[in-house]
């Protein structure tokens, strides 16, 4: 017998979206919907993000690739050393590395930024701030996240 019922289906309009702020000109409105579906090897979000914001830091996770589908507006996705101009349509790549691969997607333009992010999802998610110095290892476990924030290891 399942624990929680499961929603094979979920319509984007009607998520519980929560606002996340992360630092000036970081936040986004945003939901997880893959819980809900039962899934438990992939996380996918849907997020809306104001002009001129990114929901995200400049980042790379170690162990996670992700996918970022645009769905309205228009923005700039930095990859590594280079930048991008993306609108409705497009399909962003963000493989797991280190810094040489870190990403952030910004709202470049006049409406609102709506995208959805699918990851595979690992027991431990390391990620690498390198404009910050920092990793953040997070431990998924039931009920939330453990956390911790350490320095960034010197490069060889």
């Amino acid at each position: 017998m399942m624990e929680k019922s499961i929603e094979p289906v979920i319509a984007l309009s009607g998520l519980a979206l929560k606002r996340h702020d992360r630092g000036p000109g970081i936040g986004a409105d945003g939901a997880n919907f893959t819980r809900a579906m039962g899934l438990t090897m992939l996380g996918a979000s849907y997020f809306e993000v104001q002009p001129g914001e990114s929901a995200f830091p400049f980042h790379v996770h170690y162990l996670e690739d992700e996918i970022i589908v645009i769905l309205e507006g228009e923005g700039t996705y930095r990859f590594g050393d280079t930048s991008h101009k993306v609108s409705v349509g497009d399909v962003l790549g963000a493989p797991a590395g280190r810094a040489e691969l870190a990403h952030q997607l910004t709202n470049t333009g006049t409406g609102i930024l709506k995208y959805i992010c699918v990851a595979n999802q690992t027991e431990t998610n390391v990620v690498e701030l390198p404009e910050h110095g920092v990793l953040r290892v997070h431990h998924r476990k039931p009920g939330g996240y453990e956390s911790v924030e350490l320095p960034t290891p010197a490069k060889a």
